[in-house]
């Protein structure tokens, strides 16, 4: 696709009662920053990054990655060092599977009880950089993807991940042609901060749009079936 496309490949639906974005993409390819502006622009937005580091502070949380991938892990005040995690299980498939399946099903649970809790008529938008690998997509109406080139991604990440570490995390995630099939709208950010906000007004105005069509074809169906 180009720098910014919709894809048209389904029409959105309203996820009980709210247009529930999924927004993906890979490492580095500025899923934070697309978030920050949906935000902004006044959707109620979830980070599953967040909600690691929330599901992280949990005690039982602590104790099992503890147990599992040593002291090390922990910091000075005991609490979860998450660098030090992805160093840890960096290079031990064994160990960073074990991770995911501990993680993955927590985050999916906040995911829910979040979507759950929004009010009727809101844009929801959801940062998941593992949208599609962990078969989320269903839960959203639309699906946005974010990309850019792996060595731009590289060097945004470079203050916060080794070479191995962004390489082991870019390998575990799907490719750009498996998000562009899952995605209603795919871009390119290797650009301007401009043109990723522009990008994301268009989609935010056009999930408001469609919430707003398909709640008043709602309330007319209800009217015809009175």
């Amino acid at each position: 696709m180009d720098r910014g496309e919709q894809s048209g490949r389904r029409r959105a639906q309203l996820v009980d009662g709210v247009i529930a974005v999924g927004l993906t993409g890979a490492v580095g390819a500025g899923k934070s920053t697309a978030l920050a502006v949906f935000a902004d622009l006044g959707a109620l937005t979830f980070s599953a990054d967040e909600a690691v580091h929330r599901i992280y502070e949990r005690p039982e949380m602590r104790a099992a990655l503890r147990a599992r991938l040593g002291n090390e892990v922990l910091g000075a005040e005991g609490s979860v060092d998450r660098r030090a995690v992805s160093r840890r299980v960096t290079g031990d498939e064994e160990a960073l599977r074990w991770l995911e399946a501990l993680v993955h099903p927590m985050v999916a649970h906040e995911i829910r009880s979040f979507l759950a809790s929004v009010p009727l008529g809101s844009v929801v938008v959801c940062e998941v950089p593992l949208l599609v690998e962990v078969q989320t997509e269903p839960a959203f109406g639309l699906v946005v993807a974010i990309e850019a080139p792996a060595d731009l991604r590289r060097r945004r990440v470079a203050g916060r991940l080794s070479e191995e570490a962004f390489a082991v995390l870019d390998s575990r995630q799907a490719t750009p042609a498996q998000r562009a099939v899952a995605a209603d709208y795919v871009f390119v950010n290797d650009g301007s901060a401009v043109a990723l906000r522009e990008f994301v007004v268009d989609v935010y105005r056009n999930s408001r749009a469609l919430l707003e069509a398909e709640t008043r074809e709602m309330s007319s169906d209800d009217s015809r079936s009175r």
